[in-house]
Protein backbone atom coordinates (compact mmCIF):
# COMPACT_ATOMS: atom_id res chain seq x y z
CA UNK A 1 0.00 0.00 0.00
CA UNK A 2 1.64 3.21 -1.10
CA UNK A 3 -1.57 5.17 -1.02
CA UNK A 4 -0.89 5.95 2.64
CA UNK A 5 2.42 7.11 4.11
CA UNK A 6 3.13 6.52 7.80
CA UNK A 7 6.11 8.22 9.46
CA UNK A 8 7.56 7.78 12.95
CA UNK A 9 8.44 10.94 14.91
CA UNK A 10 12.19 11.34 15.37
CA UNK A 11 12.93 8.30 13.22
CA UNK A 12 11.50 8.84 9.72
CA UNK A 13 12.90 11.35 7.26
CA UNK A 14 12.19 12.06 3.61
CA UNK A 15 13.95 14.66 1.47
CA UNK A 16 15.86 14.98 -1.80
CA UNK A 17 19.00 16.48 -0.27
CA UNK A 18 19.95 16.45 3.38
CA UNK A 19 20.84 19.17 5.86
CA UNK A 20 24.51 19.17 4.78
CA UNK A 21 23.62 20.11 1.19
CA UNK A 22 21.19 22.78 2.41
CA UNK A 23 23.96 24.22 4.59
CA UNK A 24 26.41 24.25 1.67
CA UNK A 25 24.00 25.86 -0.78
CA UNK A 26 22.04 28.27 1.43
CA UNK A 27 24.31 28.60 4.48
CA UNK A 28 21.25 27.77 6.57
CA UNK A 29 21.33 25.27 9.41
CA UNK A 30 18.38 22.88 9.37
CA UNK A 31 17.86 19.62 11.21
CA UNK A 32 16.77 16.33 9.68
CA UNK A 33 13.43 16.75 11.46
CA UNK A 34 12.87 20.33 10.22
CA UNK A 35 13.81 19.46 6.66
CA UNK A 36 11.93 16.22 6.20
CA UNK A 37 10.77 14.69 9.46
CA UNK A 38 7.41 13.18 10.28
CA UNK A 39 5.97 16.39 11.70
CA UNK A 40 7.10 18.45 8.70
CA UNK A 41 5.48 16.05 6.24
CA UNK A 42 2.33 15.65 8.32
CA UNK A 43 1.70 19.37 8.84
CA UNK A 44 3.38 21.27 5.99
CA UNK A 45 3.97 19.18 2.87
CA UNK A 46 1.11 16.73 3.35
CA UNK A 47 3.29 13.83 2.17
CA UNK A 48 2.71 11.84 5.36
CA UNK A 49 -0.85 10.75 5.99
CA UNK A 50 -0.20 9.45 9.50
CA UNK A 51 2.45 9.96 12.17
CA UNK A 52 3.32 7.61 14.99
CA UNK A 53 5.16 8.27 18.22
CA UNK A 54 7.28 5.11 17.94
CA UNK A 55 7.59 1.83 16.06
CA UNK A 56 4.99 0.01 18.14
CA UNK A 57 2.48 2.84 17.67
CA UNK A 58 3.23 2.77 13.93
CA UNK A 59 2.51 -0.96 13.66
CA UNK A 60 -0.72 -0.57 15.65
CA UNK A 61 -1.87 2.20 13.30
CA UNK A 62 -0.96 0.13 10.24
CA UNK A 63 -2.98 -2.79 11.60
CA UNK A 64 -5.95 -0.49 12.18
CA UNK A 65 -5.67 0.93 8.66
CA UNK A 66 -5.47 -2.56 7.15
CA UNK A 67 -8.54 -3.63 9.13
CA UNK A 68 -10.66 -1.35 6.93
CA UNK A 69 -9.78 -2.98 3.63
CA UNK A 70 -10.14 -6.50 2.19
CA UNK A 71 -7.21 -8.90 2.40
CA UNK A 72 -7.03 -9.07 -1.42
CA UNK A 73 -8.96 -8.12 -4.56
CA UNK A 74 -11.02 -11.33 -4.42
CA UNK A 75 -12.52 -10.57 -1.01
CA UNK A 76 -14.99 -7.99 0.19
CA UNK A 77 -14.28 -5.39 2.83
CA UNK A 78 -14.79 -6.45 6.44
CA UNK A 79 -18.33 -6.14 7.76
CA UNK A 80 -19.07 -6.12 11.46
CA UNK A 81 -22.35 -7.11 13.09
CA UNK A 82 -24.80 -4.36 13.84
CA UNK A 83 -25.60 -3.89 17.50
CA UNK A 84 -28.92 -2.08 17.82
CA UNK A 85 -29.19 0.49 20.53
CA UNK A 86 -30.14 4.07 21.12
CA UNK A 87 -29.75 5.60 17.66
CA UNK A 88 -30.79 9.09 18.66
CA UNK A 89 -28.09 11.70 18.24
CA UNK A 90 -29.34 14.89 19.93
CA UNK A 91 -25.87 16.45 19.68
CA UNK A 92 -26.32 16.67 15.90
CA UNK A 93 -28.98 19.33 16.46
CA UNK A 94 -26.46 21.62 18.16
CA UNK A 95 -23.11 20.86 16.51
CA UNK A 96 -23.82 22.71 13.28
CA UNK A 97 -24.41 26.42 13.86
CA UNK A 98 -27.45 28.22 12.45
CA UNK A 99 -25.16 30.77 10.82
CA UNK A 100 -23.65 29.13 7.70
CA UNK A 101 -20.62 31.43 7.99
CA UNK A 102 -19.75 30.21 11.49
CA UNK A 103 -17.18 27.41 11.52
CA UNK A 104 -17.62 24.08 13.27
CA UNK A 105 -15.50 20.95 13.56
CA UNK A 106 -16.73 18.30 11.12
CA UNK A 107 -15.02 15.68 13.29
CA UNK A 108 -17.76 16.22 15.86
CA UNK A 109 -20.37 15.32 13.24
CA UNK A 110 -18.42 12.28 12.05
CA UNK A 111 -18.04 10.99 15.61
CA UNK A 112 -21.84 11.14 15.99
CA UNK A 113 -22.70 9.26 12.79
CA UNK A 114 -19.82 6.78 12.46
CA UNK A 115 -19.64 3.50 14.34
CA UNK A 116 -18.05 3.79 17.77
CA UNK A 117 -14.24 3.98 17.56
CA UNK A 118 -14.28 3.47 13.78
CA UNK A 119 -13.22 6.92 12.57
CA UNK A 120 -9.57 6.82 11.47
CA UNK A 121 -8.69 10.24 10.10
CA UNK A 122 -6.28 10.55 7.18
CA UNK A 123 -4.12 13.72 7.17
CA UNK A 124 -5.26 14.60 10.69
CA UNK A 125 -2.57 17.27 11.12
CA UNK A 126 -2.54 18.67 7.58
CA UNK A 127 -4.32 21.84 6.45
CA UNK A 128 -5.80 22.66 9.82
CA UNK A 129 -8.36 25.44 9.79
Amino acid sequence: ITDFIMMVEGNSYMFVTGPNVVKTVTHEDVTFEELGGASTHATKSGVSHFTASNGVDCIQKIKKLLSYIPQNCEETAPVYPYNPGDESRPALATIMPDNPNQPYDIRDVIEQVADTDSFFEVHQDYAGN
